[in-house]
């Protein structure tokens, strides 16, 4: 690794750093995909992140998933380094987003918030199918169905979909030295084998993202690591290789700026309080929106989907898949629906009957209306989230709302409400 992306002096604070956990940090949820306007009050401190509005750093509160807020949906759990490249993205809403390399979700959760409610779409692709359920539920959590779930190589999507999109970001696997702080990476990961094997393998899927951008567009390439072989290095090679695409620059991460050509941003665990990483911003040649309006052809055919005991669903296409049934937005283009792994879903089959999934349940867009809603106050949600049934009520499936916020399905009778919760939403409440 090249010792000149930082002065000698700090090399030391580094190696320091890496020895602690970093701060705890949170991406609260945008305003506009709340669904009502309000604005949240969090139980415990909060210090803003400077390269990323909405991101917050915790100085003081370690257990940012112990609280009915993480549960209903109102912040995500992120290392604010990982927020550089979201910020870089600098998106209006209305984008059509390939997030290349998306599992386990933190940033394709972010980009969703941003998409879903402003009109636009997101295919959030994961070549490894064990990597796909925490995709998955991270972008149920959002409340959003303008996604699809792809499970494909770079190089088959380039293939398939030539400048479709007009953001990409490939927050590309890495030797994950920044990692080591949080104990998910070893000292193996500062080995030269190990970078240069990681390096030669973003370099192929660089080259892949770079057909999926439509004219006017943009990439974003983002590691969490230090190496200039997998940072700088990499991003040389891709401008020489496309000299369609130049290096944009945001001049309020200034402070952030890599001194190394070509330049983009770094951020460092004993300057700024994070894990550390790297991410820089192409654009490519051409006016925007000049092509991926019809570049991925006509979009998914609209029908009204309704069941009288759960909802009904005003805009997309309700469709079987094996034991799912997805929900495939009206925004989203037919070629994606051939290429989709899975979508937001709506219903499973576990025997015999059709059951209603989580993820229908948390929906917050104005086209899914369900047939009743149950509110319930601090204490009931926390027994809710912990799997414990609720009191009797009228007969049906319900959508259990705090502070009108969704949290999951009961199924009511005169002797009690079932829980609905799958086993991965419920939760194991710390002893106070």
């Amino acid at each position: 690794m090249s010792p000149d992306v930082l002065p000698k002096s700090e090399w030391g604070d580094v190696c320091k750093a890496l020895q602690e956990r970093p701060v705890k940090s949170i991406r609260l949820r945008p305003a506009a995909s709340m669904g009502q306007g309000c604005e949240v009050t969090l139980p415990f401190a909060l210090e803003p992140i400077p390269w990323f509005p909405g991101g917050m750093l915790l100085p003081e509160f370690r257990q940012p998933a112990a609280t009915l807020e993480f549960h209903a949906g109102l912040y995500f759990i992120q290392d604010a380094a990982s927020m550089l490249a979201l910020r870089l993205l600098n998106l209006s809403g209305h984008e059509r987003v390939l997030d290349l390399c998306a599992a386990p979700g933190a940033k394709s959760s972010a980009l969703l918030e941003m998409v879903g409610p402003g009109g636009g779409f997101l295919a959030a692709n994961e070549p490894v199918s064990g990597r796909l359920p925490p995709l998955i539920y991270n972008l149920a959590r959002t409340g959003f169905p303008d996604f699809a779930v792809l499970q494909h190589d770079p190089e088959h999507l380039a293939s398939r979909l030539p400048e479709a999109f007009d953001a990409v970001l490939v927050d590309a696997p890495c030797s994950g030295q920044s990692l080591v702080s949080r104990e998910k990476q070893t000292s193996s990961a500062f080995s030269q084998k190990q970078v240069e094997l990681c390096a030669a393998r973003q370099r192929r899927i660089l080259t892949s993202a770079a057909a999926t951008v439509a004219p006017g567009g943009c990439l974003v390439y983002s590691t969490c690591t230090f190496a200039s072989e997998e940072n700088e290095e990499v991003a040389v090679q891709f401008l020489h290789e496309f000299p369609e695409f130049r290096v944009e620059s945001l001049p309020e991460l200034d402070a952030w700026k890599s001194d190394r050509a070509p330049g983009g941003y770094r951020l460092w665990p004993h300057r700024d309080r994070c894990a550390g990483g790297y991410a820089i911003k192409f654009r490519r040649k051409g006016q925007v929106g000049s092509e991926s309006a019809t570049s991925l052809g006509a979009t998914i055919s609209s029908r009204k989907w309704s069941d009288e005991q759960i909802g009904s669903i005003r805009d997309g296409r309700v469709e079987i898949s094996g034991k799912q049934k997805y929900c495939w937005s009206a925004r989203m283009p037919e070629i994606l629906r051939e290429l989709a792994k899975a979508g937001s879903e709506v219903m499973y089959i576990p025997a015999k009957h059709w059951m209603p999934a989580h993820a229908l349940a948390l929906r917050r867009d104005n086209a899914w209306t369900p047939c009743d809603h149950l509110h319930v106050n601090d204490q009931q949600a926390r027994e809710f989230l912990a799997g414990q049934p609720l009191g009797p009520g009228e007969a049906g499936w319900k959508v259990v709302c705090w502070n009108d916020h969704p949290l999951g399905w009961v199924r009511s009778n005169h002797l009690r409400s079932n829980n609905g919760l799958p086993a991965a939403a419920r939760v194991r409440w710390p002893r106070s």
